[in-house]
C-alpha cells in the first residue's frame, strides 16, 4: 500500500473514532446583553463611546486622616505627599503575562478610601472593540488622583496600560500619577519572614485572610475571557471579577499595615512583632536617611529573643548590617557585643574577623586581640602592620 493510502486511511478511521463535539453556544447580541446584565455590568456612553463598568463599595477597618512619612517604605515616596483620598489602588486582568502588544488588560479594577469606605469599580472590556473607550474613561479618572498603587503593578500593569493606551493613540491614563508598588515595602518588611511575597501570601500572614472556594485560579483567567467572548456564559467571569475585587481589598488590608510600620518607625514604638520585623525597620530608617533611629531599631533586633532555629547571628547580613549602623552611632561596646555572639554562634568568616580588627586596634586599643582577628581575617598586610605596632610599643 503506498503512502497516499495509508494517509487516507488513517483519516478515514480518525474521523469514523471521533466523538462529535458538544455544540457551544454561539454569542450573540442578546447572548451578550444577558450576560453582561447577569455580571452586574453597566453601560455608560460618554461622547459616544460605550463602557462597562460595575461598582463596589467596603467598609474598611482602618482610616488614616494624616499619612505618616513612607520615605523608605516605597521608592518614590518622596516624590509624592498625598492625603489617603488621594491615592487610587489599580489591578488588571489580562490575556497573558507576556506584555507587549498582544497582552490585553480585559478587566481594570480601581478603588479608592474617602473616610471609611473603599469605593471601587471596575472597568470591563465585552469586545476588543471598547478599549480605546476603556482607557479614556480611566484616564479621567485617573486625573482626581496623584499616587497609583499597584502589587507588582509597576513592572506589569502599568506598563501594559500605557502600551495599549499607545496602541490606540492616547497618553498613558496613569502616566501623570507617583507609581506606589506595594511588592517593595512588602518584600523590605516581611521577605525575611514569609516564604514568598506573592500578594495571598502576604494576605495570608497579615492579614488571616484566605481565598474562598468562589476565587479563580489566575492561570484560569485569559482563557475564561476569551470563552466568555465565544459563549457570552456569566459564571466563570463572575469568578474573575470577584478575585480581582478581592485583590484590590487585599491591597487596602496590606497597605494598612505597611501604614502601621510607618507610623511605628516614625514614633520609635518598640512594638514589633519580630526581631526580623526590628532588622527591616533598622534598614529602611537607613533609607529614609534617620541613622539615629536606625541604629535604634537594629539595636532592638540585636536585643529580641533569637530562638535557635531562626538565628540571627548567623546571617551575615544581619550581623554586617547591625555592625554598620551601630558603627555609625559610636556604639562600641554594641558592636563588640554583637561580634562575640556571632562568632559564638558559628559565623566564623574573614570579613567578621577583619571588624573585629578594626574595632580592636582603632576603638578599644586592644592591639593583642586586633593581631588575633587580624591572622584570621587572612590580610598579611594587616597583620604585618599591627605585629610592628606591638613592636615598637614593647621596645619603648
Amino acid at each position: 500500500m503506498d503512502l497516499s493510502k495509508r494517509l487516507a486511511n488513517l483519516d478515514r478511521l480518525s474521523r469514523k473514532n471521533k466523538a462529535p463535539a458538544a455544540a457551544r453556544p454561539v454569542m450573540t447580541a442578546e447572548t451578550l446583553e444577558d450576560a453582561l446584565a447577569r455580571l452586574q455590568l453597566k453601560c455608560s456612553s460618554v461622547s459616544d463611546r460605550q463602557v462597562w463598568t460595575r461598582e463596589y463599595q467596603d467598609e474598611v477597618a482602618s482610616t488614616w486622616k494624616d499619612l505618616p512619612s513612607l520615605h523608605g517604605f516605597f521608592t518614590r515616596a518622596g516624590q509624592a505627599n498625598p492625603k489617603l483620598e488621594e491615592i487610587l489602588f489599580l489591578d488588571t486582568e489580562t490575556t497573558g503575562l507576556s506584555g507587549g502588544t498582544g497582552t490585553i488588560a480585559f478587566l481594570v479594577g480601581v478603588g479608592w478610601i474617602t473616610g471609611s469606605t473603599f469605593h471601587s469599580r471596575q472597568y470591563f472590556l465585552p469586545d476588543f472593540i471598547h478599549e480605546e473607550a476603556m482607557l479614556a474613561e480611566l484616564a479621567i479618572l485617573a486625573r482626581e488622583f496623584r499616587v497609583v498603587m499597584t502589587f507588582n503593578g509597576a513592572s506589569f500593569d502599568l506598563p501594559l496600560l500605557r502600551t495599549r493606551a499607545l496602541m490606540n493613540r492616547l497618553k498613558d491614563p496613569c502616566g501623570a500619577l507617583v507609581s506606589w508598588d506595594l511588592l517593595v515595602p512588602g518584600r523590605r518588611l516581611w521577605g525575611r519572614i514569609f516564604p514568598n511575597c506573592r500578594q495571598q501570601t502576604l494576605e495570608k500572614g497579615l492579614l488571616d485572610v484566605r481565598r474562598s472556594s468562589g476565587d479563580i485560579d489566575g492561570a484560569l483567567i485569559p482563557q475564561t475571557w476569551f470563552d466568555f467572548l465565544k459563549t457570552g456564559d456569566p459564571l466563570m467571569m463572575e469568578r474573575v471579577l470577584h478575585h480581582n475585587q478581592r485583590d484590590l481589598m487585599g491591597m487596602v488590608g496590606i497597605f494598612a499595615k505597611v501604614l502601621d510600620k510607618a507610623q511605628g518607625l516614625q514614633d520609635n514604638d518598640p512594638a514589633v512583632g519580630s526581631w526580623q520585623e526590628s532588622w527591616a525597620l533598622g534598614r529602611i530608617a537607613e533609607l529614609a536617611r534617620l541613622q539615629s533611629r536606625a541604629a535604634n531599631w537594629m539595636l532592638k533586633a540585636v536585643e529580641a529573643r533569637h530562638p535557635e532555629n531562626d538565628n540571627g547571628f548567623v546571617q551575615k547580613h544581619f550581623v554586617a548590617d547591625a555592625i554598620r549602623l551601630l558603627k555609625r552611632q559610636q556604639q562600641i561596646l554594641q558592636v563588640e557585643r554583637i561580634i562575640t555572639r556571632a562568632l559564638d554562634a558559628g559565623l566564623d568568616e574573614p570579613w567578621l574577623h577583619r571588624e573585629a580588627a578594626i574595632l580592636y586596634e582603632h576603638r578599644m586599643l586592644n592591639l593583642e586581640l586586633a593581631l588575633i582577628h587580624a591572622h584570621q581575617s587572612k590580610e598579611p598586610a594587616r597583620v604585618q602592620r599591627l605585629e610592628n605596632k606591638i613592636r615598637k610599643i614593647q621596645e619603648v
